[in-house]
This record gives C-alpha cells, sequence and structure tokens, in this order.
C-alpha cells in the first residue's frame, strides 16, 4: 500500500507571501476604520428638503466638515421645542453675509438667493429684517420652504453643531447620486 502524502500548508516558499498578506490585511482594516470614523450615514425624516431629497433616501455624510459653502447640504443639531433633534437643510449664507426674508423671497448680501437648484415656493408671510449672519454660523433653509422648520424659526447654526455635509444619497439604490457641492443639487 502505497502512502497518501500529507499536506503541509506551510512551505517555506509561501512563508515569503505572509508579510504582504498581513500588510494587505492592515491595510484594509486602516481603511475600513477610516471610512467609518470620517463618515456616517442618515436618514431623510420628513419633506422639508423635497425635491432634492425624500424622505426616507439614506445620506452618506462626511464629518467634521466645518467650512460649509452656499449651496451644501448639511446635517446639524437644532434645539426644537426644547430638545436636541438632528436636521438636514441647505446653507444659503455664511458668516459675513447679511440676510433678508421677506415672503417666499430670500436675499443675500442683497442679491436674490441663486438658485442653483429645485426648491419648492410657497405663500408664506415671512418678514425677517436684514441682518448679518454671525462669524462662526451658517444660515440653513430647506428646499421645501412651506413645510421647513429652519434658520427663519431658530436662526443661523453654529459651525459646531455642524456634524458634516451630505455627499451621496445611497439608498434607495434607484435614487443613488452624488450630491453635488458646485451646483448644490443632487
Amino acid at each position: 500500500m502505497t502512502p497518501v502524502p500529507r499536506f503541509i500548508p506551510t512551505l517555506p516558499s509561501d512563508r515569503k507571501h505572509l508579510p504582504l498578506l498581513l500588510a494587505l490585511v492592515v491595510l484594509f482594516a486602516v481603511l475600513v476604520s477610516v471610512f467609518y470614523v470620517s463618515n456616517t450615514a442618515i436618514k431623510v425624516d420628513g419633506d422639508s428638503m423635497l425635491p432634492s431629497l425624500m424622505s426616507g433616501d439614506h445620506l452618506l455624510v462626511t464629518r467634521g466638515y466645518t467650512q460649509p459653502a452656499r449651496g451644501d447640504v448639511v446635517s446639524f443639531s437644532a434645539v426644537i421645542s426644547g430638545k436636541p433633534d438632528d436636521l438636514i437643510k441647505r446653507v444659503v449664507a455664511i458668516g459675513g453675509d447679511t440676510v433678508e426674508v421677506f415672503g417666499d423671497t430670500v436675499l443675500i448680501n442683497g442679491q436674490p438667493e441663486p438658485t442653483t437648484y429645485q426648491r419648492i415656493t410657497g405663500t408664506e408671510s415671512f418678514h425677517i429684517k436684514p441682518f448679518s449672519v454671525p462669524a462662526g454660523s451658517v444660515y440653513v433653509l430647506g428646499d421645501n420652504r412651506p413645510v421647513s422648520l429652519d434658520s427663519r424659526f431658530f436662526g443661523p447654526v453654529r459651525l459646531a453643531d455642524v456634524k458634516g455635509r451630505a455627499r451621496f444619497i445611497f439608498s434607495p439604490i434607484t435614487r443613488f447620486r452624488r450630491i453635488d457641492a458646485a451646483a448644490g443639487r443632487p
């Protein structure tokens, strides 16, 4: 009877690949960790950002984003009815800008708000006299102005309360798209 050869999994020639394999595993672990530390997922709850974002959309938000620009969609904390709440809105003005709201018109530094994105307008009777957005703050509005609870109600948002900038709609998969910073819209 012929003896059956035994399989030896770690031949000396295979051991030379072990450092490379270990380095790849460590690199993968670091990349996954960095991704999860610097990003978070949030779910849109409500219609205040229609038509850009729909209730139920899941967004990838880059954390630690501290220099918002006009048109950026940001996640932030605000106190609503005495309770902290996480919201997502569009930045329409940054620190140092002058804002005035009357009816459905928003003036930024005396000029009508640029409309690089779709928004829903209404017949609101708001009138907020011109004021300067404080340094270190942003003025945010929902795209669906008639139903949005935003800076018109709670004032400018401090940059310290901004959690991050929305980068992608990743769910549902049929709505997967990048949220474009330059155009300010998905």
